[in-house]
């Protein structure tokens, strides 16, 4: 793979909008190239500092609201119509916080944004939880033993990895993988339940719940965002945030979140 095609697709990289198989070689690409790397920071710097720049500026409420549900039903007539939607740089869907701000600066025609700083950096990053596991991208660590997840993250994260564990004897861990949500570390723990995937996104950064709407199950506070027909569940311990999503029933998740022991 040639460092222009890397350099020419880095934000798609960063956004994890590639198939998981050209996300791999990217991968194996950058671990060997300096200069490529080099890009990389300035490319995920750059989007950082973006979301920083205009998540206190605001746009009509009405103009966020059409365009968020216009998307959304984007998504669900594909979904019912089960079209193969294969990944690319920058997809429509999955671009929508820089296509809305665009639309945003054309129809007003001041330099405006998204309303509510905190609405749109959680849904941002709540898209980004909803493409990783949509991505279906393989392990870094593909292993059943919680140990080994924890070895392989010790050091590559801010705080300690250990895999949640369920009272559920069809949840099962059968691996791990690095990321960077937010441009900071953070750890997507893979599991099947009942032969359907969850992924499990562990991370710091407390946006994500900044506009979630929060509810109590088995005496359990969880926050959670509904996106489309499906829920990202959270929980919030010791710091961290687990956020849970998966090809499961709401109820399903929503106990999954409330009963996972994520103690550290």
């Amino acid at each position: 793979m040639s460092c222009k095609l890397v350099r020419r697709h880095l934000g798609a990289f960063v956004d994890q909008e590639l198939d998981p198989a050209t996300q791999v070689e990217f991968e194996r690409h950058l671990e060997t190239c300096v200069g490529c790397q080099e890009h990389l920071l300035f490319e995920a710097s750059f989007r950082e500092q973006t979301r920083e720049a205009i998540s206190g500026v605001k746009a009509p409420e009405h103009l966020w609201e059409r365009t968020i549900n216009r998307l959304d039903e984007i998504d669900e007539a594909r979904e019912d119509s089960k079209l193969l939607m294969q990944a690319g740089p920058m997809r429509w869907r999955h671009a929508w916080p820089i296509a809305a701000a665009a639309v945003a600066l054309l129809v007003l025609g001041g330099v405006v944004g998204l309303p509510q700083s905190a609405r749109y950096q959680g849904a941002s990053m709540l898209q980004d939880v909803v493409n990783l596991h949509s991505q279906g991208l393989p392990s870094d660590v593909p292993t059943e033993q919680p140990q080994e997840v924890a070895r392989y993250f010790r050091g590559k994260t801010p705080f300690p990895v250990r895999p949640a564990e369920f009272e559920e004897q069809g949840m099962k861990l059968v691996g791990a993988r690095y990321i960077k949500f937010g441009a900071k570390p953070a750890a997507a723990l893979y599991y099947v339940h009942g032969g359907r995937r969850v992924t499990l996104l562990v991370f710091q950064d407390p946006r994500l719940v900044d506009s979630a709407q929060r509810t109590h199950v088995g005496g359990r506070e969880l926050y959670y965002h509904n996106v489309g027909r499906r829920v990202v569940t959270i929980r919030q311990q010791d710091g961290l945030n687990y956020a849970f999503f998966g090809d499961l029933e709401r109820p399903i998740l929503f106990q999954l979140a409330a009963n996972a022991r994520v103690a550290h």
